[in-house]
Parts: C-alpha cells; structure tokens; sequence
C-alpha cells in the first residue's frame, strides 16, 4: 500500500510514479512530486520505481489571475 497526498493507494511490482500518477489522474503539466521526502524531478518519472510503503505527494501546480 502506498500512501498518495494522506489517502491510500495500492501498490504494485513495478510501479513507477508515471504509472501511479496516470492511476490517479492527474494529468496537469506541472506537478511536484515528492517520494519519502525527496522531490523527484518530472525527467525521472518513467524510470522512479516506487515501493510498497512509500509516501507519495503530488501537487499540481498552477497559476490563476
């Protein structure tokens, strides 16, 4: 089980955070993510494998006037 934003979410072999991401819809261009802490650039998506356990934040980011 994976913890997204403070809701659980679950988790399987082989899950990147692209695929956690595109599982949660969240489909705005800019969005941070963090992983246990750690920011992970949008570039390492793809390749970031995340593991049963881990504490995901996601937060898009926007601007408004």
């Amino acid at each position: 089980m994976l913890t997204v934003n403070n809701t659980e979410h679950p988790f399987h072999e082989g899950m990147t955070i692209k695929t956690l991401l595109d599982e949660k819809g969240f489909i705005f261009h800019r969005i941070i993510v963090k992983v246990n802490g750690s920011v992970i650039e949008d570039a390492d998506f793809a390749a970031t494998l995340l593991e049963d356990g881990d504490d995901v934040k996601a937060i898009h980011i926007f601007a408004g006037g």
